[in-house]
């Protein structure tokens, strides 16, 4: 590595110094309380997934060159030179990190090593050693935002078919699905394919909601990637429509990241005050549910189902009831994983994983521990409103022979809606308990 690019590695960790970064890293005893909070290092055993030592890793550049101790006595002060090997290290810890933050929550002094795996990723950029792909998908949602007339038409026919689609559904030929309507009071953001589009249309079509399907996808991989500035600029493409159709609330897909991005991190990253709400779409099933907008029709699922608690929506943006009380509505045998809610084990495909196939093989190994859980259920149905958990859970399902049915909370409620048998969605799964064997 030469001066100029140790000298820009330096410079953006000395940028990221702040009193939080300080605290953390001077906070922690190497306690390793981590190590069996966290799914990675559970299953593999290997150092570089332990979260004090990913944490380590910056540690020890900032002894090397921000502490007199370091610089002069480096092998003394565990300090160590920002070299390609260290970089290979960090690249490897922390583009594997699901960013899950159960480590955190059992931290004796709550140190969030996400956070400062957010400045890890900001020194690997500098470096030209940011994920590849990640940067591929996150320049090509901010080309898609800087070139959306090119786009849009392509969007306006796919939308046309999709609608046919929903018609044939819900048996009305009137059903649209509306785009770039100007004083709707919501604007979905959808993921990019249909399986994100129709079983919310159809519950906002049964509510008689006024709606408009966003332009843009809620995905956004400039978070994934660490890359603050694309990040904000994804996200401005949503942040700008809503604005210029003059909606009161944006509402985002099952989809955790995406919420926590326009929810909770947004506002930081543009320096400005959003002018309308943002709600998850677990948020809004719940509340429509339990204000009379749309009603589960009785006979209820009889076979298991069980819940997972998606990482950023639960852990880190408090959804818990609100799922569990829409599935108390439609399954009469739900079965809770153990554990679950807080202390729930994550999936293995957070943080942009399964858009990374380097890093296939490692997350299905990581996510060993998830597929026990749900196997202890019995359940025949996995309901889970995060597209990556759904992803990961699916990859599981196959590798470790589950027997079961992945699907997402919109799509459970609109089969209910439309008067569609949950139960021909199973592939497996039992209808109630084995009796005890002698």
């Amino acid at each position: 590595m030469n001066k100029t690019e140790l000298k820009t590695i330096t410079g953006v960790l000395e940028q990221g110094m702040n009193r939080q970064l300080l605290y953390y890293l001077d906070v922690c005893t190497r306690c390793s309380i981590c190590k069996d909070a966290c799914h990675q290092y559970v299953s593999t055993g290997d150092v570089l997934f332990l979260p004090a030592y990913r944490a380590e890793l910056i540690r020890r550049v900032y002894k090397k060159y921000f502490t007199r101790s370091g610089l002069f006595l480096p092998s003394l002060y565990e300090a160590r030179e920002s070299d390609d090997r260290l970089l290979d290290e960090l690249y490897r810890s922390t583009y594997a990190c699901t960013g899950c933050r159960r480590c955190m929550y059992y931290c004796p002094f709550s140190i969030d090593t996400t956070w400062v795996l957010g400045v890890a990723k900001a020194m690997l950029i500098a470096a030209g050693k940011g994920a590849q792909i990640l940067t591929e998908l996150a320049g090509a949602a901010v080309s898609k935002g800087e070139n959306i007339d090119l786009f849009k038409d392509i969007m306006l026919d796919l939308n046309k078919e999709t609608e046919k689609e929903l018609q044939s559904l819900i048996g009305d030929s009137k059903a649209t699905i509306p785009i770039e309507k100007e004083g709707a009071d919501i604007l979905y953001a959808a993921l990019a394919g249909v399986h994100s589009i129709l079983p919310p249309s159809v519950i906002f079509h049964k509510a008689g909601l006024n709606w408009t399907l966003s332009l843009f996808e809620s995905a956004n991989y400039g978070y994934f990637l660490g890359d603050v500035e694309k990040g904000r600029i994804i996200a401005k493409r949503i942040v700008d429509e809503a604005k210029r159709l003059g909606v009161k609330e944006v509402v985002i897909s099952e989809c955790g990241h995406a919420y926590r991005v326009m929810q909770y991190l947004y506002e930081t990253w543009a320096k400005e005050e959003l002018s309308f709400g943002v709600t998850a779409m677990v948020e809004i099933i719940a509340r429509l549910i339990e204000e009379g907008s749309i009603e589960i029709p009785s006979g209820k699922e009889r076979k298991i189902v069980t819940y997972h608690d998606p990482c950023q929506v639960g852990r880190n943006a408090g959804f818990y009831e609100e799922p569990r009380y829409v599935l108390n509505q439609v399954a009469s045998n739900l079965r809770e994983l153990n554990p679950s809610r807080e202390k729930n084990w994550c999936c293995g495909g957070g943080g942009g994983l399964v858009a990374q196939p380097e890093f296939d093989e490692f997350r299905i190994k990581t996510g060993e521990r998830k597929a026990e859980q749900i196997k202890q259920t019995r359940a025949g149905l996995v309901v889970s409103p995060c597209e990556n958990c759904r992803l990961q859970i699916t990859a599981l399902n196959e590798k470790y022979d589950m027997g079961v049915k992945v699907t997402g909370l919109s799509d459970v409620v609109a089969n209910q809606l439309i008067g569609r048998d949950i139960a021909t969605s199973f592939e497996a799964g039992q209808t109630e308990e084995p009796e005890d064997e002698d």
